[in-house]
């Protein structure tokens, strides 16, 4: 009888019906309902079919976007140090294959799912093909047709489609017990679009002698200068995917504290080596960095190594306060900037210390970081305060797609831990640190995005010491992360009233201090919760980006929406503007559905949602 009880049984398998009596269930259940599918797909046909004769109509300048892909990308940054980009691209891409590659927990996906997968993929574009329309009106008035899409063209792309879908079938049913790891998946997926760009054919404008536009536009590979260094990147990424993994299975906890960091300065990085152009001096390493780093290396050793123990626990909130103060007041004094940054990372070494070395390999580790990160910090800093600028055009070395990328990302790092402070400070048992988070939130809620930007950018000089000077691009990411972490904040602070009362009894019985209380026990569960609000936050920042152009900024948008349409010399895309519109809101979709599905599968990770 016991073992009766214990055994459970499994759920019956789903069966599917079949075509035929899922079609009579959702689609055809009465005559009402088959009235309105009719209807509706009837509607979506005539939609999609406007939608594809817009995309393949001859009247669309394509080429407007094809020839001014530089200009969406990096604006009027010279050709002649690009090789900077790829190089700082080159060193992103290596990190992100190491992290990948040592946090991969090679998990398997069934070939069956694949195979579905394709043919849904697979089926669209053949559905698509299939309606696309053979003909466009090009003048509605005289009645102009002209034939876009040959019966022939058409036959063609449906027998390989055609195809391709019997393949996928065959993977699904055929195959659908066997798994291969999603990691490898996902590499073959990256390696189909690198393949793509040594076949695809894109509309490039050509010149006669006399610099004059040719007519038509012919379809030419992509130049050797775009293959070449993304093939390049796509090697490195799978080469330093295999030493993550590697590195992982010796299970080097000194390299997993690394990275963190490594992703901490890749910003100071770009920002470097793309945009300046460092000027070093062996007297300067020798006289001021070197120094500079032996000193605050032995600083944080002590502090690691002694700030925890039993003598100097108990005062740890006095030694808190006093670096914070320290730091403030070397901010405000005329020293070189890389002190001023490293005192504010003393403060939040002194801060965490305690939390983090509580074993002999943890204040190792944390010690190795801290060595290794102020040392390249000072050096990138070095860098990054060189008057030597790479000299463009314009008001601004940033533009383009480039500022966009370094708006919301410098907006949602510095935002993040902003938000964060504000909402525990909003939430703070201590009235003085209440009232002030309080007041900021909504101070800045209260006021427009777009007055905040022309606050940043014409009055906040005013309120800065003299001979203070900020570039535009700096005054519009203070005033896109501040506006950002003020709604943060009230997400967060979300968070932390779903927290039950006893989590903080819980450790507050456990003996665990402030600062761990809420790194351990509150943080993580308060984050947890507001998953999706915080990913719609940063969905909106990136999109949000695109206004810095009312204050004389050229993103992405801008770009396409006033630059490129009143080009008169040369190529004459003067108008063309509903495609480079369509491309950009392409663009942005692209970047958001992406954030969206991985915040998606953290959620399912987490297990959000579930009962």
């Amino acid at each position: 009888m016991a073992d009766d009880v214990n055994i459970q049984e499994s759920p019956p398998e789903v069966q599917f019906a079949g075509v035929n009596r899922w079609l009579r269930e959702n689609l055809f259940s009465s005559t009402g309902s088959a009235i309105l599918t009719f209807i509706s797909i009837s509607a979506l046909i005539g939609l999609f079919r406007s939608i594809i004769g817009f995309f393949i109509s001859p009247e669309r300048e394509w080429t407007a976007i094809t020839y001014n892909l530089r200009l969406y990308m990096v604006q009027a940054y010279p050709e002649s140090d690009f090789i900077r980009v790829w190089i700082t691209i080159g060193l992103v891409m290596g990190l992100l294959g190491l992290t990948w590659g040592f946090n991969s927990i090679n998990e398997k996906s069934s070939l069956k799912s694949t195979g579905t997968t394709m043919m849904k993929v697979f089926s669209s574009l053949f559905l698509l093909v299939l309606i696309a329309p053979t003909s466009v009106v090009v003048d509605k008035v005289e009645g102009t047709v002209v034939d876009v899409f040959q019966q022939e063209l058409r036959i063609y792309l449906l027998a390989i489609l055609a195809g391709l879908i019997l393949i996928s079938y065959f993977i699904r049913t055929k195959l659908s017990t066997q798994e291969i790891s999603k990691d490898y998946l996902n590499i073959g997926y990256i390696g189909l679009l690198v393949i793509s760009i040594w076949l695809i054919r894109v509309p490039t404008v050509t010149f006669d002698s006399s610099n004059v536009r040719v007519e038509p536009d012919p379809l030419l590979p992509l130049a050797a200068s775009t293959k070449n260094p993304w093939t390049a990147l796509y090697v490195l990424l799978v080469v330093t995917f295999f030493i993550g993994r590697y590195l992982n299975s010796k299970n080097l906890t000194s390299f997993k504290r690394i990275l963190p960091v490594s992703w901490l300065l890749t910003p100071l990085v770009v920002v470097t080596w793309i945009y300046r152009k460092p000027d070093f001096t062996v007297s300067q390493i020798t006289t001021l960095d070197l120094p500079v780093i032996l000193g605050f290396s032995v600083i944080g050793y002590l502090v690691i190594n002694y700030l925890n123990s039993e003598k100097l626990i108990q005062y740890q909130r006095y030694f808190v306060y006093g670096s914070l103060i320290i730091a403030v007041v070397v901010f405000s004094l005329p020293v070189l900037r890389q002190l001023k940054l490293l005192f504010f990372l003393l403060w939040i070494l002194i801060s965490v210390a305690p939390t983090i070395a509580n074993s002999k390999e943890s204040a190792r580790s944390l010690f190795i970081v801290w060595s290794v990160a102020i040392t390249i910090l000072i050096l990138l800093m070095r860098g990054g305060t060189s008057e030597t600028l790479i000299v463009v055009p314009g008001s601004s070395i940033y533009g383009g797609f480039a500022l966009t990328w370094v708006l919301a990302f410098f907006g949602i790092a510095i935002s993040f831990p902003f938000g964060v402070m504000l909402a525990l400070g909003r939430t703070s048992s201590l009235p003085i640190i209440r009232i002030i988070c309080t007041a900021i939130i909504e101070l800045v809620r209260s006021v427009p995005f777009i007055t905040w930007l022309f606050f940043g950018s014409v009055m906040l000089t005013f309120f800065l010491p003299s001979g203070v000077e900020f570039d535009e691009v700096v005054r519009a990411v203070v005033v896109t992360s501040i506006f950002s972490a003020a709604y943060l904040a009230e997400n967060v602070r979300g968070g932390l009233q779903s927290i039950s009362k006893g989590q903080f009894e819980a450790a507050d019985a456990v003996g665990l201090s402030t600062l761990q209380r809420i790194s351990l026990i509150v943080m993580p569960q308060a984050l947890r919760a507001v998953i999706p609000p915080i990913v719609s936050q940063v969905i909106s920042l990136f999109k949000d980006t695109s206004l810095v152009a009312i204050v004389g900024l050229f993103d992405l948008l801008y770009i396409g929406s006033k630059v490129i349409p009143n080009q008169s010399q040369g190529a004459n895309f003067l108008g063309t503007i509903q495609e480079n519109i369509l491309f950009c809101a392409i663009f942005y979709w692209i970047f958001t559905y992406s954030f969206a599905r991985r915040s998606m599968k953290i959620e399912k990770r987490l297990g959000l949602g579930e009962r």
